[in-house]
């Protein structure tokens, strides 16, 4: 049996409470985890850590724990829905129309699936960032009021 102290839940968990116990504000954690989440459904496999470390870099008063706990929270197995959610929605914005840009007709297809998955991310990606950070701010508001 596993050491529960060396097991993924006891990190993740010691991780969360780092986020809520640091000094930062209440606005800072929450605009952490909300750009991390943001960072995190677009379609940047790969490179998204890589532009969290950017961010973090650059605005020096968003809380990089937040920020990164959100791009743990959003993994492979809660991406997926969203990643077929964006493009059922970006299916219903563009329906039926094909836009015929090369002569090609598999670089017609990748174009076409492309633009209906990027609109469809925009449409999810944005609202759950905003989502988040009013769920964060109030969490670790309960969490510091009843500490």
């Amino acid at each position: 049996m596993k050491n529960y102290k060396n097991s993924l839940t006891f990190k993740l968990k010691r991780h969360f409470l780092e986020v809520l116990r640091t000094k930062t504000s209440d606005h800072s954690v929450a605009m952490g985890f909300a750009i991390g989440s943001f960072v995190a459904i677009l379609p940047t496999p790969g490179i998204s850590i890589l532009i969290g470390i950017a961010i973090v870099a650059i605005f020096k008063k968003i809380n990089k724990y937040a920020l990164f706990l959100a791009m743990i929270v959003w993994n492979i197995w809660t991406l997926a829905p969203i990643y077929w959610a964006s493009y059922e929605i970006g299916q219903a914005i563009f329906g039926d129309s094909e836009v015929v840009v090369w002569e090609f007709e598999q670089l017609d297809q990748v174009f076409e699936y492309t633009r209906r998955f990027m609109v469809g991310n925009l449409f999810l990606s944005i609202p759950i960032s905003i989502l988040s950070y009013f769920l964060v701010r109030a969490g670790v508001r309960r969490y510091k009021r009843n500490r």
